[in-house]
């Protein structure tokens, strides 16, 4: 079943009480040990995996839509201790490279005689995935640091090599003679009208 199958699914009663909201699930594939968080308070049964709340320790950028050839990366952002700081620099291995995915999950907020308070309805929908890529820091003071872990998804610099999947010339490098390609490069920013 799609999202938009699963969003049709809901009781149309249930979404005009006011009692379901949106949660961020994010996913990281660390190569010891992955996680799951989001954006609340406490642990949370979702899709048989429990997700760990970590309210707003963690900070997500805008994930940006839209039509163009390219998309922006998505970066996490946490404010952390000198400590903290050099423990992520001695695990930047097991970091780079490594999936990362943010869902969204629409949930009850109160109880019901079937279910406890924020259980989920329907399923996690996909917002964004991509691999983690660079980690930074920076220092404001002797106390306060940060740590910025960016992200880049499937369409971040597609048309630049190696990823250069929707490109003219290197479709015709995989295959001679083929014009699949050719009007991509004119149509990138190109808005079509639908009358």
């Amino acid at each position: 079943m799609g999202v938009r199958d699963d969003l049709n699914a809901i009781p149309d009663d249930l979404l005009r009480t006011g009692r379901v909201s949106e949660a961020t699930l994010v996913f990281m594939d660390f190569r010891d040990n992955p996680r799951r968080w989001w954006t609340g308070i406490g642990d949370l049964d979702v899709a048989g995996e429990i997700w760990s709340g970590v309210s707003d320790l963690i900070s997500i950028s805008d994930i940006e839509t839209t039509y163009a050839s390219t998309a922006q990366p998505v970066s996490f952002g946490l404010a952390a201790t000198e400590k903290m700081i050099d423990d992520t620099q001695a695990a930047e291995s097991t970091v780079h490279g490594r999936t990362v995915a943010i869902f969204g999950q629409l949930f009850c907020t109160q109880a019901d005689l079937e279910h406890p308070a924020w259980h989920p309805v329907g399923s996690p929908f996909a917002h964004f995935v991509g691999t983690m890529e660079k980690v930074s820091y920076s220092f404001s003071g002797l106390e306060k640091g940060s740590i910025s872990l960016a992200c880049e998804g499937l369409f971040y610099r597609r048309t630049t090599p190696p990823r250069g999947l929707l490109t003219d010339s290197d479709q015709k490098s995989r295959s001679a003679g083929d014009r699949g390609l050719e009007l991509v490069a004119k149509y990138t920013e190109y808005e079509t009208r639908w009358l």
